[in-house]
């Protein structure tokens, strides 16, 4: 993940455990653990969009992009000012997201 660019060494004063999570192909997923931080976090609420009002957008479109679904969640930068909220501790040392982390 450090060389993909997903995670870099970090000295942040914030540090979630992290998890592997089993996935169906028999490997593993890493995912930090952060109902802690959750807890202490004001929720940035805004409303969802009804469906009903995103499809109408898209009649008469004719180009249309993807997402790479391989890669998930680490398509998301994190915002420079919350990267230190993202760290996580492993047995190779603290770490923090660049790119939104599952959790």
């Amino acid at each position: 993940m450090e060389k993909l660019g997903i995670v870099r060494h970090s000295n942040s004063p914030w540090a979630s455990p992290l998890h592997m999570v089993p996935k169906s192909d028999n490997g593993c997923r890493p995912c930090g653990d952060y109902r802690r931080l959750n807890d202490a976090t004001i929720p940035d609420c805004y409303p969802v969009p009804h469906i009903q009002d995103f499809s109408a957008r898209l009649a008469g479109k004719t180009v249309f992009s993807k997402v790479d679904l391989i890669r998930g969640y680490h398509q998301v930068p994190v915002n420079a000012e919350d990267i230190p909220k993202t760290a996580v501790i492993t047995p190779f040392g603290l770490f923090e997201f660049l790119r939104m982390p599952f959790g």
